[in-house]
């Protein structure tokens, strides 16, 4: 390409060009993926782990300590004094439990629209250089450069007919993608039927790693994930100040979840998902 010659090294344009064309994190997020030549040895790996006494004890005791050194013991119980405020986000934070049987009432557009808002909605406006309005989000992002999107699987949302949507940010909408009642499809996709059958609706956070990768190089896959990570504590405290139930997916057929979307699985891929509805 004639833009890989320019010798001119602030020309911008040249920045997107100039990658790797197999960057190191493109490389491990395609390795790491799930697919049918690998699910039956990532499940069984899964499998052995949970059967066995020994495995079941560490992950029981998943933190550190340090005896032989000094310590401070913090104020607990009726020694903490908490604000009103910090008092809810606390019964908030403890009420919240992974969630993996739904009642199978449709989840309000209400609720949903909440769920979206804060788990990755805009919440306010700066102004950059060059007099450029950069819009904030319910995150912190690396370089503010968000390189995340929403889509939701609705199955069973009152006013919304089945099918997937892209969460519009900009306008507060949600724009259909994909029409048609998918509950079985992400059930098989997800190994998960029984529960995707009274599932209301499954949120997906999809990353587009170019949009970091232009100012972090490598490093931006890392803000990429960590930021996804952000967007799901975000929608789990959403939905348990709701009264909902919420389940963290990290294990799907990935190839399989990219394609029901349209996207590409290399631009852009889901790299996380949410179930979310009435218990």
């Amino acid at each position: 390409m004639d833009i890989l010659k320019k010798t001119n090294r602030k020309d911008p344009m040249r920045l997107i060009y100039e990658e790797s064309l197999y960057s190191p994190s493109e490389i491990y997020q395609e390795v790491s993926k799930l697919n049918a030549s690998n699910i039956r040895r990532f499940r069984r790996r899964i499998e052995r782990v949970l059967g066995q006494e020994f495995f079941l004890r560490r992950i029981s005791q998943a933190y550190k300590m340090y005896p032989t050194c000094p310590r401070v013991v913090l104020p607990s119980g009726a020694e903490l004094v908490e604000p009103p405020l910090a008092k809810s986000l606390r019964e908030t934070i403890v009420k919240r439990r992974s969630a993996r049987a739904y009642s199978g009432q449709p989840l309000s557009i209400n609720d949903l629209s909440i769920v979206l808002r804060n788990s990755y909605g805009i919440t306010g406006r700066a102004t950059l250089l060059h007099n450029v309005e950069q819009k904030l989000r319910a995150v912190p992002s690396g370089g503010a450069l968000f390189p995340l999107e929403l889509y939701v699987a609705c199955f069973r949302v009152d006013g919304i007919e089945p099918g997937i949507y892209h969460y519009n940010v900009q306008d507060e909408s949600l724009e259909c993608v994909r029409q048609g009642q998918l509950d079985g499809e992400f059930g098989r996709i997800c190994f998960t039927e029984e529960m995707f059958s009274k599932l209301p609706a499954l949120v997906m956070i999809s990353g587009l790693l170019k949009r970091s990768s232009l100012k972090y190089s490598e490093r931006a896959y890392r803000f990429m994930v960590l930021e996804a990570g952000h967007v799901a504590q975000n929608l789990c405290l959403s939905t348990s100040a709701l009264g909902l139930g919420s389940l963290m997916i990290g294990g799907y057929l990935d190839e399989e979840i990219d394609q029901l979307l349209g996207v590409d699985g290399v631009q852009e891929t889901v790299i996380y998902m949410a179930a979310v509805g009435g218990v």
